[in-house]
C-alpha cells in the first residue's frame, strides 16, 4: 500500500509550522521562570546573608522578581493552552494520509 506524498499541503505546513511558536514560548517563558526564581529564593538572599547587598535593597528587588516570575508562568501556562489547540492539525494530516 503506497499513500500519495502530497497529501500535505502547504496550508498543512504552515499550520504544523504554527505548532513550534507556543513550543519556543514554552521554551523561554520557563528557562526566564527557573532564572527569576533562582535570583529571588538562593542569589538575593545570600547576597544579603553576606552582607553584600543591603536588607533594604533585597526588599526592593524581591517583589519585581515574584511578579516577572509570575509573569512567566502565565506566559508558559497560555503557551501550552495555545498548543493543544493548535494540535487538530496533526489529527487531520493523519486522517488524509490513511485514506
Amino acid at each position: 500500500m503506497s499513500t500519495d506524498p502530497t497529501f500535505i499541503t502547504a496550508l498543512d505546513w504552515q499550520r504544523v509550522g504554527g505548532l513550534l511558536l507556543p513550543l519556543w514560548w514554552l521554551f523561554v517563558s520557563m528557562a526566564a521562570l527557573a532564572h527569576t526564581l533562582l535570583l529571588a529564593y538562593a542569589i538575593v538572599p545570600s547576597l544579603g546573608f553576606t552582607k553584600e547587598l543591603p536588607e533594604s535593597a533585597m526588599r526592593i528587588v524581591k517583589p519585581p522578581l515574584y511578579g516577572a516570575a509570575l509573569f512567566f508562568l502565565a506566559l508558559s501556562i497560555f503557551s501550552v493552552v495555545i498548543f493543544i489547540n493548535r494540535l487538530d492539525i496533526l489529527k487531520e494530516i493523519f486522517n488524509k494520509g490513511l485514506q
